[in-house]
């Protein structure tokens, strides 16, 4: 059985192979927590994939991911437990009576999911539509840190979509966890997916665990500002060690 974990030094974690039933992710919470990958969930994903591959472009194919996989894990009931009591009433116990973790297709509609299990959900669903060739940037799963005005250095995970070979585009962060506010050139604001262009330097830092805070897609191809607070991604504590 695969196991994937933060790398605690610093060092994000890439992610680049399948997803297969039984997959468990260690340490993706904040101190609790293993995410069993099972098939039901993955199962779910793959028809995902397959209702989003109808969409007219790229971006509006990351559009509706993003809507999906909110909707997924968001319900209209409230859930009156807390992140870590509704992992603790999922868990599996395996024969021995060993805790082995809880199972993500468990926590459907119940309003706990954050960055970790939106992230393992958007990677399968990208990873699938490369592998059949609806899209061709290469998904990569990354476990790693964010810095904001209201956070600090925090775990978070995101997927990542290589530039295109030959091409001129650039490395994007696709971060379903957090949309991005912007005002159009007319004053009008709203939240679109949240999307960043990295350049080239950006995207090795980043790989090498240092930090950058990349644009907004949308004030590259678009007319919009992004207002929303700016989002550094990468460990900003190994920034002081270069």
């Amino acid at each position: 059985m695969d196991v994937i974990g933060r790398n605690w030094n610093g060092m994000p974690m890439i992610v680049n192979n399948k997803l297969e039933n039984g997959v468990l992710f260690e340490n993706t919470l904040a101190g609790f927590g293993t995410i069993i990958l099972d098939k039901d969930f993955i199962d779910e994903m793959i028809l995902i994939a397959n209702d989003v591959q109808k969409s007219d472009s790229f971006m509006s194919m990351l559009f509706s991911i993003h809507n999906k996989v909110n909707d997924y894990f968001r319900s209209d009931n409230i859930n009156n437990q807390s992140r870590e009591q509704t992992y603790a009433n999922n868990e599996v116990i395996d024969e021995d009576g060993m805790v082995i973790g809880t199972k993500i297709s468990s926590l459907k509609g119940k309003n706990i999911a954050k960055c970790s299990e939106k992230s393992i959900a958007t990677y399968i669903i990208l990873e699938k539509l490369y592998e059949i060739g609806r899209i061709t940037r290469k998904p990569s799963l990354v476990l790693s840190q964010l810095t904001t005005e209201q956070s600090k250095n925090e775990p978070h995970a995101f997927v990542m979509l290589n530039k295109e070979s030959n091409d001129p585009t650039k490395h994007l962060i696709f971060d379903v966890e957090n949309p991005t506010l912007v005002r159009d050139n007319l004053g009008k604001e709203q939240f679109f997916a949240g999307i960043y262009s990295l350049t080239d330097d950006e995207y090795n830092n980043l790989l090498n665990g240092y930090s950058c805070t990349p644009t907004s897609l949308y004030e590259i191809v678009g007319d919009y500002k992004e207002i929303g607070e700016k989002r550094t991604y990468g460990n900003i504590e190994l920034d002081k060690k270069k």
